[in-house]
């Protein structure tokens, strides 16, 4: 395969010959790269390179001015825009529209485009759009006016002041260069200019190419093929064929570098993909076959990302074997965790206020990898400050809550400023921060995060530069959003021989280079094409009348793009995303059913549709064998006591019983933003503790309750406190996740009434711990105990009953049992088992009538139902809910068996086969 810049080489003997006097112009830098390495590998003496240039180097070059940066020039246009006396924003909120502006002001120069005359149609014509017939207007409407009507002065005073110091936006250069092309080329008479790989052309740029070319002494070559050329509608050739129509040295000098490659073989693989991941990962295993077939042609193959997000998961799905990738991109430094730390840095001091920290953003802090050698020198364990934390479920934390929790001193000094910081002084505490984080690093021998801390370092001292120059730069959020700015525009190079191996490219990069093999990812509508969007002051129409480019003239550069790629490449694989998206579409892009549709293309076409593999891989059984150490916990467990929930675990799932209660291995905990629904519960019995305990062995009065309805909001709160928000400000959910349980108390009390007039209600106790030995447990060499919390011990009319209150949704078939293996085999039956369990160990503590005794729960999600009793189907299908010391001899025989089972070692723990 001949590359086009290896056939410009060879159209054009000039480099040969007077390599001193040529000068290549070619769209990018890294096109500029490969054309050196060619004319390196075809020059066959030591003679002077030609010079080579990208188009904006060359155009500032012919301008005398010098590129701005882009964190300058929006300085300067709000310098501008104040100067002109229009109502003052803060920069922050000029920040938002001010980037669109200045792109109008570029596309103006670029497309040289009369500016007294343009920004005047633009003003009239929003002065139409809000004429009435009765003259009226608004005070909104007058400042709108205002503004269209001050923007030629700003744009003025915007270029007065680059200028003066030699500087410019890329518009303003290029219009710069085409007044100054004449006196460029008669100062440099002598060299001859060798233009190669154009397609979509500014006016600036058209006129200085074709102003060389007419002076004599220039070449143009262009990379393209008749197939989309010769085409009238396809927008692939949609500039070129302007270009020739209308370029008088086109008309007298045929375009070169025109060729038909699409007629040549080639073999084209479009396949469907669900999502970013999957296509990063056949992407990844296409590299893998071309690795293993043949490990050379990776020199001549490309991966295209339509998507350049996609280069982490890209970085991440290469086969381990490649040696060499060359990636032009660079890796974004705002995808690295240090960029991640620095934005919770930022949040934390832009929402700091009188409440203090958020303890979320502390968290997230915390977990850093950046900050953990930090930490190590510091000797601080973050882990038990986050435990304490999650605990005391504060939604904020002040300077005395942070040195509580035994965060460092250095720490606490990052953390702990005004309400309302100075940008200065953060920035300071920044660099500081960054400078400590690279000793350590330095110590550690650790050169990525090195290199990553350094470009930090730089970029915070940008920005601490930027406040020392700029006086309006006052507040957080516009340090902020210039920080994500500075970030966005930044990239940490990666290291490699950048002309050997895979390459790994934007499709703009993509220019002038030909591959072999190529693999493209992303080809969807809404990415490429990129589609419609209108990121500008001016309208459609507008652009219209002067010439300006729409998205129709955006969509044709993709296209072109897009095919140039294919037109010299044998082996092409495209990837779409199959699914939906609202962001990034769902649709395949214009450009596949192009492929699938003409009849060149169509011939060489495969389609496929991939998938991972989806379900959950089958895991191997778990099975844990009961050894002799084992059987020694359970029985330590054992002589500690057994809970009813416990020992309702072990009958639903054994293996999260020896997890959580023989290993003690608890959940994960985590900041409570919106109350759990455990929580919830503990509220709800710690609430009821406090209301009913002054009353116990008492007989329930209507003045009880009467007095319990005054205390419930006060004691509703002490709990709610206690168990969740420890002081804070109740807000959002949790206000009413507290009224629920206001409310909750206030229809309980109400049923508490009803009962008390017409019944004899005595409290007995409230959360009254138990315990009691089970006796007779073979295999178990010391005693075993169950133990429990009763929520409620009363009388009722002289009947003895045990609730348990539950704040969650029982059912009553939940209570009811028909046979005692039930029990200890049905984990649905797990409420009737406690609260048979309740009444076993209250066996111990108190005589049980023979007769009047019932064991229940109350459901505060069904109060229409009431208090729901344990029943036993009797032979008549009917349900006794009365408890015998007949009933508890045979649970205690259930609850032998079970532990029993426990001690068998024959019997492994194993998962449950319907789980």
């Amino acid at each position: 395969m001949i590359t086009f810049l290896e056939s410009v080489l060879e159209d054009f003997d000039g480099w040969r010959t007077t390599p001193g006097q040529c000068v290549f112009v070619l769209p990018s830098k890294r096109a500029g790269f490969f054309l050196k390495n060619l004319l390196a590998h075809k020059t066959e003496e030591t003679s002077f390179a030609p010079r080579i240039l990208s188009i904006e180097s060359f155009v500032e070059e012919i301008s005398e001015l010098r590129y701005a940066t882009s964190t300058r020039l929006m300085f300067d246009l709000y310098a501008a825009y104040i100067e002109e006396g229009l109502d003052k924003e803060s920069f922050y909120e000029f920040s938002r529209w001010g980037p669109m502006l200045l792109q109008d002001f570029n596309e103006i120069d670029r497309y040289l485009v009369d500016a007294v005359k343009f920004f005047d149609y633009l003003g009239s014509l929003q002065e139409i759009r809000h004429w009435t017939p009765e003259g009226t207007s608004t005070p909104l409407i007058d400042k709108q006016i205002k503004f269209w009507k001050s923007l030629l002065p700003i744009y003025t005073r915007f270029r007065d002041r680059l200028a003066e110091e030699g500087l410019g936006y890329q518009g303003q250069i290029y219009r710069e260069a085409t007044t100054k092309l004449r006196s460029y080329l008669e100062n440099n008479g002598s060299f001859y200019y060798v233009f190669a790989g154009f397609n979509a052309l500014n006016k600036s740029e058209e006129f200085i190419i074709h102003e060389i070319l007419k002076n004599g002494k220039a070449d143009i070559f262009w990379d393209a093929d008749s197939y989309f050329l010769e085409n009238p509608v396809h927008d692939a050739g949609y500039f070129l064929r302007t270009h020739f129509n209308s370029w008088e040295f086109l008309k007298t000098n045929p375009p070169k570098g025109v060729g038909r490659f699409f007629d040549a073989d080639k073999t084209i693989q479009i396949t469907g993909l669900p999502k970013n991941i999957a296509q990063a990962k056949y992407a990844g295993g296409l590299i893998g076959d071309i690795l293993e077939k043949e490990e050379k042609a990776l020199d001549k193959t490309a991966l295209i990302l339509g998507d350049e997000t996609l280069l982490n998961p890209i970085l991440h799905s290469l086969p381990e074997t490649l040696k060499g990738v060359n990636i032009t991109m660079g890796y974004p430094l705002k995808d690295s965790s240090l960029a991640h730390l620095f934005s919770v840095l930022f949040q934390i001091f832009r929402e700091k206020g009188q409440k203090g920290i958020s303890t979320k953003k502390i968290l997230i802090l915390f977990s850093n990898p950046f900050l953990q050698e930090w930490f190590l020198k510091l000797r601080f364990t973050h882990s038990a400050a986050t435990g304490r934390m999650v605990r005391e479920n504060k939604p904020y934390l002040n300077a005395e809550d942070l040195e509580k929790l035994g965060l460092p001193l250095a720490l606490r000094k990052l953390l702990s400023v005004h309400p309302y910081p100075d940008p200065g002084a953060i920035i300071s505490r920044f660099i500081a921060l960054l400078e400590t984080l690279e000793s350590l690093y330095l110590n550690s021998q650790d050169s990525v995060s090195v290199e990553f801390l350094r470009h930090f370092i730089l970029l915070f001292n940008q920005l601490s530069e930027l406040h020392q120059t700029y006086p309006f730069l006052t507040d957080i959020p516009s340090f902020f959003m210039l920080y994500e700015q500075l970030l966005e525009e930044d990239t940490l190079d990666f290291e490699g021989k950048p002309l050997e191996g895979l390459q790994i490219m934007g499709m703009l990069e993509s220019r002038c280079l030909d591959f072999e093999t190529v693999i493209i990812t992303s080809v969807n509508e809404g990415v490429l094409p990129a589609g419609k969007s209108n990121n500008s002051f001016i309208p459609f129409e507008v652009k219209r009348e002067f010439d300006l480019p729409t998205y129709k003239e955006k969509d044709a550069v993709y296209t072109y793009h897009f095919y140039r790629l294919l037109q010299r490449a044998k082996n092409i694989y495209i990837c779409y995303n199959t699914e939906p998206d609202v962001l990034n579409g769902g649709e395949p892009s214009r450009f596949i059913y192009q492929l699938r549709n003409d009849s060149i293309t169509s011939k060489s076409i495969q389609n496929n549709l991939a998938a991972p593999e989806s379900g959950i891989a089958p895991s191997p059984s778990e099975i844990i064998q009961k050894s002799p150490s084992l059987l020694a916990l359970f029985a330590l467990k054992a002589s500690k006591g057994f809970s009813p929930t416990s020992l309702s675990r072990y009958i639903k799932d054994p293996l999260e019983f020896y997890r959580k209660n023989v290993l003690s291995i608890r959940d994960t905990l985590e900041l409570e933003e919106t109350i759990a629904a455990n929580t919830f519960g503990n509220v709800i019995h710690e609430t009821l503790e406090i209301l009913y305990r002054p009353y116990l062995g008492e007989i329930l009065e209507p003045y009880h309750v009467a007095e319990m309805k005054k205390q419930a909001s006060e004691a509703l709160r002490e709990a709610f406190e206690k168990h969740y928000l420890k002081g804070s400000q109740l807000r959002g959910k949790n206000l009413i996740a507290l009224k629920v349980m206001v409310r909750y108390l206030e229809l309980f009390l109400e049923l508490e009434l009803k009962r008390i007039v017409s019944q004899e209600v005595c409290i007995l106790g409230v959360e009254k711990e138990l315990i009691r030995e089970l006796p007779d447990i073979p295999g178990c060499p010391g005693p075993v105990y169950i133990k429990g919390t009763v929520d409620r011990i009363e009388t009722v009319d002289g009947e003895l009953r045990i609730i348990d209150y539950k704040t969650g949704l029982v059912e009553p078939s939940n209570l009811r049992i028909a046979d005692w293996e039930t029990l200890s085999e049905d984990p649905g039956k797990s409420r009737a088992f406690q609260v048979l369990c309740y009444a076993w160990l209250l066996q111990e503590e108190m005589p049980i009538p023979a007769s009047q005794f019932r064991a229940g729960v109350f459901s505060f999600k069904r109060f229409g139902t009431g208090f729901q009793w344990f029943g036993f189907k009797t032979a008549h299908n009917k349900q006794d809910e009365m408890i015998t010391p007949e009933v508890l001899m045979q649970f205690e025989g259930v609850l032998q068996s079970l532990v029993a089972e426990l001690f068998n070692p024959e019997i492994p723990l194993m998962p449950p086969e319907n789980p």
